[in-house]
C-alpha cells in the first residue's frame, strides 16, 4: 500500500494564503506520510501590528491540529488540540495588544494515533488541551517555542521531537487498508463494498474507526468526497458542475451544492472566489 499522502492532499478554505500572519511549511520527507504541514506566523507580531488579529473560515480538511499561541511579553503559551471536524466555523481573532506568535502542527487524520497516548474515540469536533491526548507535547515544546521566534527554527525542533515520538506499532492495518480504499474511491462507495474489500464486518470497522480516527467510515467518506470536490473546484477553473455531479455520485446539482454548503458554508463559486483572494 502506498503512502496515503501521495493520493490525498486536503486543502483548507484558504489554500493560497501566505503572509505575515500565516504561512505553511512542508515537513521533512520522513514525516510527510504523517504531517500535512506546519503552519503559523513566520515570526512574532508586534503589538502595533493589528494584522495579527485576523480570523478566517475553517472548513473540514479531515486533518487534526496541535496549536500553540505564544505571548512573548510574558513568555507564556496557550495550547489546543483540534480533532477531526465536520462543520465549518470562523476562527477566533486574537487582539494583538502584545507581541504574539502562533505555531501549529497539522496531522493527517490517520497519523494522530501514532503520536498520541490515547484513543481517538471522542476527538470529533473537539477543542481541548493538548495534554489530554499528547502527554508531554506541551512540556517538551513550550521552551523551544519561547526560545525560538522564527517558524523555520520551530519546524526543525518539532520535527526532531516528532521523529522520536513516532510509534508505528500503534498503526492498525485494517483501518489503514480501509482508508486506502476510501481515498481511492474518493468517498464514493457503499459500506458493503468496503467490508468486502477489508474482510472486516461493518460494526467492527466502525469500532476501529472510532478508536483510531474518531469518526465512522460513512462520515469520513462524506468528508473525503467533499475534499476531493473542493480540490477540483480550486484547481480546475473550467470545472463543469454536472461532470462533478457524476464523478462524485451526487443525485443532481442541487444535491452537490447542498452537500458542499454543509461543509463550506457557501456555494462552490463563492468558496473558490474566497480562496483566490489570497493568490
Amino acid at each position: 500500500m502506498p503512502n496515503l499522502n501521495n493520493i490525498f492532499h486536503p486543502l483548507t478554505s484558504h489554500p493560497f494564503k501566505d503572509n505575515e500572519t500565516y504561512t505553511e511549511i512542508e515537513p521533512c520527507d520522513a514525516l510527510k506520510p504523517y504531517v500535512r504541514c506546519f503552519w503559523g506566523t513566520p515570526k512574532p507580531c508586534l503589538s502595533s501590528i493589528s494584522k495579527c488579529a485576523s480570523s478566517s473560515l475553517v472548513t473540514p480538511d479531515t486533518c487534526m491540529d496541535i496549536i500553540f499561541n505564544i505571548n512573548h511579553d510574558d513568555n507564556k503559551t496557550e495550547n489546543l488540540f483540534c480533532g477531526i471536524n465536520d462543520i465549518p466555523f470562523a476562527s477566533q481573532a486574537q487582539n494583538a495588544t502584545q507581541e504574539i506568535s502562533c505555531f501549529a502542527i497539522r496531522f493527517y487524520f490517520w497519523a494522530v494515533p501514532l503520536f498520541s497516548n490515547n484513543s481517538m474515540k471522542n476527538v470529533m469536533n473537539t477543542f481541548i488541551d493538548v495534554e489530554a491526548y499528547f502527554e508531554d507535547f506541551h512540556r517538551q515544546l513550550e521552551p523551544i517555542l519561547i526560545d525560538k521566534h522564527f517558524i523555520g527554527e520551530r519546524v526543525a525542533a518539532a520535527e526532531e521531537y516528532l521523529l522520536k515520538k513516532l510509534n508505528l506499532g500503534r498503526q492498525n492495518n485494517n483501518v489503514m487498508n480501509s482508508i486506502y480504499y476510501i481515498l481511492k474511491a474518493k468517498g464514493t462507495f457503499q459500506i458493503s463494498e468496503l467490508t468486502h474489500y477489508t474482510a472486516v464486518g461493518q460494526r467492527q470497522l466502525e469500532r476501529l474507526f472510532l478508536e483510531f480516527i474518531g469518526i465512522t467510515p460513512k462520515k469520513l467518506s462524506k468528508l473525503i468526497r467533499y475534499q476531493y470536490l473542493w480540490q477540483d473546484i480550486v484547481c480546475n477553473p473550467k470545472l463543469c458542475i454536472q461532470d462533478a455531479v457524476f464523478r462524485y455520485n451526487f443525485t443532481d446539482q442541487a444535491h452537490l451544492i447542498k452537500e458542499f454548503k454543509k461543509y463550506h458554508s457557501m456555494t462552490p463559486s463563492e468558496g473558490r472566489t474566497l480562496a483566490y483572494r489570497n493568490r
